[in-house]
């Protein structure tokens, strides 16, 4: 299927997968209406179809449902899926003919929900052809991570940016780094997911010459890329996610601070998003003082699924003793598709740190919803200058 590579890695559809929500028997309001209107009416002998993620739909088949014509260039289909939160895509019946949308990413899974009524437009039909929408700004380098001391993390790139090349920049303050979770997503579109990167360079470029953030270097590792659950047994708890954060901490970030250009001021920083978002509560609850805060995008703290429990991060913590996070906290989501899902969960961590006390310190904590947004890198690109912008002003207040 030609388009395994851009399903492939984090977004959308791994999330989908991994965690499509369980829906009580008595809920009624299941109905799908999804519409597509051509550019020109397709051929007589033709038939449009929904294909995805979930069996109502073919399970990535590229026929699913073929959806009804009711008019020459307009498509519908109705459908009551078991799962409330899926991912999908149109065909005339095989994968060497995908439809090219007008909205979102062009070839990108689509998210749907319980309810969902949507008006799409298709372009043309073919082969998926991937798009790039982004570039990189600033100075990036390529590598390979080092070497996990215990052999239990495999070696994998890794993407080390800074803002200009520093070794022709004398610097008039500290320089911060900043560790993210799923490099491949976040600077360089030609490397991520679905063709879109979180747009960190500009990002942080447009915060520093406002103002807002100190010169700030960029240390971005890839995520887990054998497949199955690695990823996400690597960013959440257990005995191979303190594997993982113990070499993110001593291994990684400890190579990173050898720069010269960090010193004992530079502020340290983590983003996440999904199961990153897990990871970077993780990071600020089990490891004190190492970093001075952290970003959570759209995190998966607690999500119950079709076939039982998939993650659970609040319980181990709470075992824990209910460490408080320490340094700032940003946490956010979306309103649509599976972040709508995430929201019980969040809202259970929410409550949590209420019983701590940690909601009350407005300057250490922070969260966000935006009703309109999906889970994808598009969201999370959107939202992440003022999560960074906002993490960054807290270290300043703490130093006052």
């Amino acid at each position: 299927m030609n388009t395994v590579p851009y399903r492939l890695g984090t977004g959308l559809i791994i999330c989908l997968i991994a965690f499509q929500a369980c829906v009580p028997k008595n809920q009624v309001d299941h109905a799908v209406h999804i519409a597509v209107e051509t550019q020109e009416p397709l051929p007589e002998g033709d038939t449009m179809f929904l294909t995805g993620n979930i069996p109502e739909l073919g399970s990535w088949n590229g026929r699913g449902i073929a959806m009804i014509r009711v008019q020459p260039n307009r498509w519908e289909a109705h459908f009551s899926p078991k799962d409330s939160a899926f991912a999908y895509k149109l065909t005339l019946g095989d994968w060497s003919q995908e439809a090219e949308l007008e909205e979102g990413m062009a070839y990108r899974d689509l998210g749907g929900w319980h309810g969902l009524d949507t008006l799409l437009h298709a372009i043309k039909f073919g082969a998926a052809q991937r798009h790039n929408d982004g570039q990189v700004s600033g100075f990036l380098h390529v590598m390979d991570a080092p070497v996990d001391p215990e052999g239990i993390i495999p070696s994998r790139k890794m993407w080390v940016w800074t803002p200009y090349d520093l070794k022709q920049t004398e610097l008039a303050g500290p320089l911060d780094l900043l560790i993210m979770s799923d490099g491949q997503n976040c600077i360089d579109p030609a490397t991520s997911t679905f063709g879109v990167d979180w747009a960190v360079d500009e990002a942080i470029l447009s915060l520093m010459e406002a103002g807002q953030i100190r010169p700030t270097m960029v240390v971005a590792l890839e995520c887990a890329t054998e497949g199955g659950n690695r990823r996400r047994m690597e960013y959440g708890p257990g005995e191979l996610g303190e594997s993982f954060t113990d070499y993110l901490v001593h291994t990684v970030l400890a190579q990173a601070l050898e720069d010269p250009y960090l010193t004992e001021e530079s502020h340290v920083y983590f983003a996440g998003s999904s199961m990153g978002g897990v990871l970077a509560f993780r990071l600020l609850t089990e490891y004190p003082g190492v970093f001075d805060g952290a970003l959570a995008f759209s995190p998966a703290v607690y999500v119950e699924t079709s076939t039982g429990l998939a993650v659970d991060a609040i319980s181990p913590w709470k075992v824990k003793g209910r460490p408080m996070p320490s340094g700032t906290l940003y946490m956010d989501n979306g309103g649509i598709g599976l972040d709508a899902q995430l929201q019980p969960g969040i809202d259970l961590l929410k409550a949590e740190l209420r019983s701590i006390g940690f909601m009350d310190q407005k300057d250490s904590f922070k969260w966000v919803v935006d009703k309109k947004a999906d889970h994808s890198e598009v969201a999370w690109r959107q939202r992440f200058p003022e999560a960074f912008a906002w993490l960054s002003s807290r270290s300043s207040v703490s130093e006052e």
